[in-house]
């Protein structure tokens, strides 16, 4: 890996881990919401013992994490990228607890901004190659079993249960309700990030040059697939050059094809997801 690209994953990783805590310390905590995951039942032992939430997140995690190398789940390099995780956020979640503003108003809203936090942390981590451990961790699990599921819905229908156990800790059904509302929002905001990350532009090339066309592609190290089409109204056979790639990508390739050929019909389409070969995989 490239030191430019070393140095944006550490930053994702960074960025949303800090995130993740906001959302946790100063968002779920102080309004008695426990959102689901390792966090969430961290929050709820803080709440019974005062037991600190960053060791607490540590013990539950590397358990998890040792049983995922032992049985070689994932390559020992995302393992070691996880661990890092885990021990940053448990840092960040003690460390700056005195320092971080607690959120002590409408309760819906801590609700809403907790899960927008945790969310972003989440995906951004994700996005940045690693993990920060317990549920999502085995949503990441279930993700290479099922590659169709989505990371962020699978991790909200399992925190379902530590939300239902909240409301048995608080004795108030609210904190259910409104850990409800955290744990939909944080899935929604992590897989809009996600998607939004693999979202590639569909790109059709109908040309006259078509190898010409091609050398664009190939230049740029896009793999493309040549199809055979016919003119509706000619019905001559001619090729269509398809490709994806992102879209600073595609507006650069858009700008090569027009120069190699003037008369060629591009056409660009979003995808809003795509899987296979180099896509939308993190593992």
């Amino acid at each position: 890996m490239r030191e430019k690209d070393v140095r944006a994953v550490i930053l994702l990783n960074i960025t949303g881990i800090f995130l993740y805590t906001v959302g946790m310390r100063s968002f779920a905590a102080p309004a008695q919401i426990a959102p689901g995951g390792a966090s969430g039942i961290a929050i709820l032992v803080n709440y019974m013992t005062g037991f600190p939430m960053g060791v607490f997140c540590s013990l539950f995690n590397f358990p998890i994490l040792a049983i995922v190398l032992w049985k070689r789940i994932f390559p020992g390099n995302f393992v070691a990228k996880a661990a890092a995780s885990i021990i940053l956020l448990s840092l960040m979640t003690d460390l700056l607890a005195p320092v971080l503003p607690h959120y002590q108003g409408n309760a819906l809203l801590a609700a809403l901004f907790a899960g927008a936090f945790m969310g972003s942390g989440l995906a951004m981590v994700y996005l940045g190659t690693s993990d920060t451990g317990g549920i999502t961790m085995i949503g990441l699990i279930l993700q290479k079993i099922f590659p169709h599921l989505k990371v962020g819905t699978l991790v909200s229908a399992i925190n379902m249960v530590i939300v239902l156990a909240s409301g048995l800790v608080y004795r108030n059904i609210d904190s259910i309700l409104y850990a409800v509302i955290t744990v939909y929002v944080s899935g929604l905001f992590m897989d809009k990030l996600v998607n939004q990350a693999n979202s590639r532009d569909l790109i059709i090339v109908m040309s006259e040059c078509t190898d010409k066309v091609r050398c664009v592609f190939l230049d740029e190290k896009k793999g493309i697939t040549i199809l055979k089409g016919e003119g509706g109204y000619t019905s001559e056979t001619q090729r269509v050059i398809l490709g994806a790639a992102g879209k600073a990508d595609c507006m650069k390739i858009r700008d090569k094809i027009r120069q190699v050929d003037p008369s060629a019909l591009i056409i660009v389409a979003e995808a809003s997801d795509v899987i296979g070969k180099s896509f939308g995989r993190m593992l």
